[in-house]
């Protein structure tokens, strides 16, 4: 699914349904998220990107249980307010394996996970039709910021995507379903964070649809001096605008509006480019 303009990419809104997200303003309970939804797809969302479990760096991990018990309840409050012809537009974010096969069930169109997955995950993805999101991570939410390290981030974080792609293929997913996504904050340095934004083009060579997270993330804030990630606005913004000029397919985003209002900019202004 793609914006308006062919050129632009597409806007992925996160929901956290987790009291513990490294962003405040991402949380919402189950009543609260159906409003949100709702707003974010009137601010320009194509997609909604929801999770009951934090990522963030030294998080603790959620069970199974707990994250279906309150997916399944927004997906059902979600269906009952949106309909089942909007299911399509949500994204789970689960590393789990039962917990997507039981969010499939409700017509879901996308997992996003960030463990690279498993050869069981990539059989059930390639007999569930979604589209399965492959993130690059080294190392768990627990200890994954402790001490990364790579030779060459770019090179060896495309081996990676490369790699697991192939077996992905070899299960039986199309080429069509995957999304690549670097992993920005997954176990990465500040540096190497910015090699990988500013080596986008390496990604995108690949022919695979690519998403990049990087809204208000700590990265931002280590540059910019802002502990604080509600401060880190005007900092996602440039970096996403200069992702976008670069190409990138799917924006995944806490700021939808403001976002939104970029890329009508950018529309607006390369309408008239010679």
């Amino acid at each position: 699914m793609r914006g308006a303009d062919p050129g632009l990419p597409v806007l992925w809104a996160v929901i956290n349904l987790t009291p513990d997200s490294f962003y405040a303003g991402s949380r919402a309970t189950v009543g609260e998220a159906i409003a949100r939804a709702e707003k974010m797809f009137a601010d320009g969302a194509s997609v909604i990107d929801v999770g009951a479990e934090s990522t963030r760096p030294g998080a603790n991990a959620v069970s199974a249980a707990v994250q279906a018990e309150v997916l399944l309840s927004f997906l059902r409050e979600y269906r009952s307010h949106f309909g089942e012809a909007l299911m399509r537009r949500i994204s789970i974010d689960t590393r789990v394996l039962s917990v997507m096969q039981q969010v499939a069930e409700w017509g879901v169109g996308y997992i996003n996970d960030v463990s690279g997955g498993s050869p069981e995950i990539y059989r059930f993805i390639a007999g569930s039709g979604l589209d399965y999101v492959l993130m690059h991570t080294q190392g768990n939410p627990q200890e994954m910021q402790k001490a990364p390290s790579y030779g060459d981030v770019c090179a060896e974080v495309l081996d990676y995507l490369q790699q697991r792609t192939a077996l992905l293929k070899e299960a039986g997913t199309r080429a069509e379903k995957i999304i690549w996504d670097t992993g920005i904050g997954f176990g990465k340095t500040v540096e190497h964070n910015l090699a990988l934004i500013a080596g986008h083009a390496r990604f995108r060579e690949s022919g695979y649809r690519v998403l990049a997270g990087v809204s208000r993330k700590s990265f931002i804030g280590r540059i910019l001096g802002q502990d604080d990630p509600a401060d880190r606005l005007v900092g996602t913004l440039t970096t996403q605008i200069y992702l976008t000029l670069r190409g990138l397919e799917i924006l995944r985003v806490h700021d939808v509006r403001e976002m939104a209002d970029a890329l009508r900019m950018i529309a607006a202004i390369t309408q008239h480019e010679l």
